[in-house]
């Protein structure tokens, strides 16, 4: 499957009302909103209160067969839209900043004996939104929406419903288009209110809580590990959850969240002490993990000149308390920077987890879990990258198991085509008898045009 790796099959949006907007001038320094009797100002556009209320009424976002389940998570964007306009229009205090970008990705597979050709591409716009109210509220909301066409799927019964799938405790996803020769998606990956205000930060909604130290595979990442090898997705998944913390220092924290699920063993609820030891920042986690319970840590500092960092998390079953059903997923990773201006970096994995998977093609480049994060029991990665010039890099990185007859090669070439605008061509190259019965085109090879704004 194409969605920015081999076969990356994630599903995630929901629809918002249309909102019919007048042209004004609002003489503000950045993007404010003013009252202005019915009318909203927000930068040079002016937003009527009532008629977006009357087109939220007016407006049928269910599917036929699928109302209440379907709609439930934009009913849910709508209503927080709106008491977020309510609040700014009541209260003359409230900046918008919104930026984005759009992406074409084309991807061709080969077979081994370049007999064998597939093409696929993906159209992608991302919308950001930052909405700061007052001295220590922030909103947030973020859509991607993407347009799929090519082999993949022409030849998948049912992609537009597996994206539709939204896997979060809110369905923020929709699949608006869906043939046989095209997928248009749209899905909110972060979608949350923040309260800041001094060592303390509160967060409620879908977010990235981010507990990782390594760069590939994070057993400490328990609300919301990622897949390296899905590299079109830089923001990473979010997860539907509440997160607070409280920081003392720079380094030193105390924070905890919760994964909203129907169930216990459906949530993750998690803390973690974070703090200093010598020259190296160190933490430690704790919590329920869905049906396991967890303890872990993590560390980065420097050995000498070179990076050194390091997480280790037992996974214990709470069902088998007693016994020794429990195992370890723990990564040690490092980089340097050469005299020569290469920068290297390389990384080991333990995955004491690891299930056997029937579609390790799959896994690899859909958000793992933190107990079972790579298709082996054991990894590895190595990468290379130089900077030919300011606006060209190369890179080179090979990933693999111990354990398992499997080797990935990714050689990567950015550049900088204008200040917006950036071109990357990257392979993803599948060797071993791993992969030799589960796909005819192993080698992959991606070419992306990235305007930002």
């Amino acid at each position: 499957m194409m969605n920015s790796g081999i076969l990356n099959i994630e599903g995630n949006l929901r629809s918002s009302p249309k909102v019919t907007a007048g042209r004004s001038f609002c003489p503000s320094k950045g993007t404010k909103v003013l009252a202005s009797g019915e009318n909203s100002c927000v930068g040079r556009y002016s937003i009527h209160w009532q008629e977006l209320i009357s087109l939220w009424r007016e407006t049928d976002f269910s599917s036929a067969g699928n109302q209440g389940e379907e709609s439930g998570g934009i009913r849910l964007l709508a209503l927080i839209l709106m008491l977020l306009f309510s609040t700014s229009i009541q209260s003359q205090n409230i900046e918008a900043d919104f930026s984005g970008y759009v992406k074409e990705l084309g991807s061709i597979s080969l077979s081994n004996d370049l007999e064998t050709l597939r093409y696929d591409n993906i159209l992608h716009h991302r919308l950001e939104s930052e909405f700061r109210m007052g001295e220590h509220f922030e909103f947030r909301g973020d859509v991607r929406t993407r347009l799929f066409n090519g082999w993949m799927v022409n030849n998948t019964p049912g992609y537009g419903n597996f994206l539709a799938n939204d896997p979060g405790y809110f369905d923020l996803s929709k699949t608006w288009v869906d043939s046989d020769y095209t997928v248009l998606n749209s899905a909110i990956d972060r979608l949350h209110l923040s309260y800041i205000n001094g060592p303390w930060e509160v967060h409620a909604g879908r977010q990235r809580i981010n507990w990782g130290k390594t760069m590939v595979w994070n057993p400490n990442d328990l609300f919301n590990a990622y897949a390296y090898l899905d590299f079109d997705y830089e923001e990473r998944p979010g997860t539907d959850a509440l997160y607070a913390s409280y920081s003392w220092s720079y380094a030193s924290s105390v924070e905890a969240g919760y994964r909203i699920g129907k169930s216990l063993d459906e949530s993750v609820i998690a803390g973690m002490i974070r703090g200093s030891l010598g020259e190296y920042d160190v933490q430690l986690i704790a919590g329920n993990y869905f049906e396991e319970l967890a303890l872990g840590a993590g560390w980065s500092g420097y050995l000498k000149t070179a990076g050194f960092k390091g997480e280790l998390t037992y996974f214990h079953p709470k069902k088998n308390f007693f016994d020794e059903s429990g195992h370890f997923t723990a990564t040690l990773g490092g980089d340097y920077m050469f005299p020569n201006a290469v920068y290297g970096s390389a990384e080991l994995l333990y995955n004491g987890g690891w299930n056997r998977s029937a579609n390790p093609l799959g896994q690899l480049t859909r958000p793992p879990s933190a107990s079972d994060l790579f298709i082996a029991e054991t990894g590895y990665f190595l990468n290379a990258a130089y900077q030919l010039n300011p606006l060209t890099s190369i890179s080179s990185g090979v990933m693999g198991s111990f354990d398992r007859k499997m080797i990935i090669l990714i050689p990567q070439f950015t550049r900088s085509l204008s200040e917006n605008l950036d071109l990357m061509i990257l392979g993803q190259l599948l060797k071993g008898s791993v992969f030799s019965d589960l796909t005819e085109t192993p080698n992959l090879l991606f070419f992306r045009v990235k305007w930002s704004y």
